[in-house]
């Protein structure tokens, strides 16, 4: 018998979330066993059909984190009979009647809130997560370690948390043509060596840190290359006016947000993945390197550690001698580089989205009480 799913798609198009989403949506358009009806921000209709053209579409009008989507969400789905609903975010409408499952990916902000955030803010999310865990019939999320800050910060039935990990594309790791690295090395002026960071220049990202580690492996062990910052980090900000303070100019590249492709270029021109910080749900730059082939350093802490055990250079992120040390020897030691990608690409080759898919659709069931566990 199909099960009548409805999914919060409406940030569908968002940095992170968005890769989980749109490969949830697409793993679950493949299947036969599921009527998918899909919530979408009005103006994502098109998007959302080229990913699941058989699905139903919802389009809805409401700020995220507002009272409209407290009303406008239950009220699109409530017609259409759904078995279940899976919202992928902590907020739940509060007032649906309809059996819900929801992804908490992380508790990021509540132990490293943004710069601008209020405390009525965090007031909201940590009043969100609770709603959530207690409304959910199940709640997934991506890694044991943020199912123990669950537990810790919210003492919900244990039973009702489940770690299902996110996956990777494994067409990752298919090299770009050569014409197309060389346009973006020229597009960006990259001189390899790379090193590459991946991340937004929020508190728990820990930018300043891998800055001043490359900085430190420059003066102390003259290692060659570039420091190429991807994500929400400008060419003319905080983080770039300390690279110029520190006297590393044109060592440090800024590209900015980036396309997916692009960004896939860039793992492939890369020597090394740099990922120092100090909290993370998942850590999925983390994964999508070891696809492409490239080694990474990252910390030794929560699920930065989880992932990268066995395959990772795992450091203390608050250690800029230890990272920068591990910048050196990475870069320069070819039998440890070799071991670190063929471990990389094992892990890689056994997290693929297609398993977090079935074992999502594992949790919907068991949600509906099909099966037991």
């Amino acid at each position: 018998m199909k099960l009548r799913l409805g999914l919060d798609a409406r940030k569908l198009t968002d940095f992170g979330i968005g890769t989980y989403i749109r490969y949830l949506v697409r793993g679950i358009a493949g299947r036969n066993d599921i009527e998918l009806t899909l919530v979408v921000s009005a103006g994502h209709e098109e998007r959302a059909a080229s990913l699941a053209p058989e699905a139903t579409l919802v389009p809805v009008r409401a700020d995220g984190y507002s009272l409209a989507e407290q009303v406008r969400l239950p009220m699109a789905l409530w017609r259409h009979n759904l078995d279940l609903v899976h919202i992928p975010h902590y907020v739940v409408p509060v007032a649906a009647r309809f059996p819900i499952v929801t992804t908490i990916h992380d508790v990021i902000q509540l132990y490293y809130p943004p710069r601008d955030r209020s405390q009525l803010g965090l007031l909201y999310l940590r009043t969100m997560m609770k709603v959530a865990l207690g409304r959910s019939r199940k709640v997934i999320t991506v890694s044991r370690a943020s199912r123990r800050d669950l537990l810790h910060l919210f003492h919900p039935n244990p039973d009702k948390v489940t770690v299902i990990p996110n996956g990777v594309d494994p067409a990752l790791a298919e090299r770009p043509s050569q014409e197309t690295l060389t346009a973006l090395r020229e597009d960006y002026g990259l001189k390899p060596p790379l090193i590459l960071v991946v991340g937004n220049d929020k508190p728990h990202k820990n930018l300043e840190m891998a800055l001043r580690a490359f900085h430190l492996a420059v003066r102390r062990y003259n290692i060659p290359g570039q420091l190429v910052i991807v994500g929400g980090v400008p060419a003319d900000g905080r983080l770039a006016r300390r690279a110029s303070h520190l006297g590393l100019g044109e060592r440090v590249r800024f590209p900015g947000r980036v396309s997916s492709d692009t960004l896939t270029g860039l793992y492939h021109l890369s020597s090394l993945l740099l990922h120092v910080a100090l909290y993370e749900g998942f850590g999925l730059p983390i994964l999508e390197a070891m696809c492409t082939g490239l080694p990474v350093i990252t910390s030794n802490l929560g699920a930065m550690r989880e992932l990268g055990e066995g395959a990772a250079r795992l450091v203390n992120p608050l250690e800029v001698q230890e990272v920068a040390e591990a910048l050196e020897r990475v870069l320069v030691d070819d039998p440890l580089r070799r071991r670190m990608v063929m471990a990389g690409r094992r892990k890689a080759e056994a997290m693929s989205w297609g398993k977090t898919v079935d074992a999502t659709v594992a949790a919907y069931r068991r949600a509906k009480g099909e099966v037991t566990g």
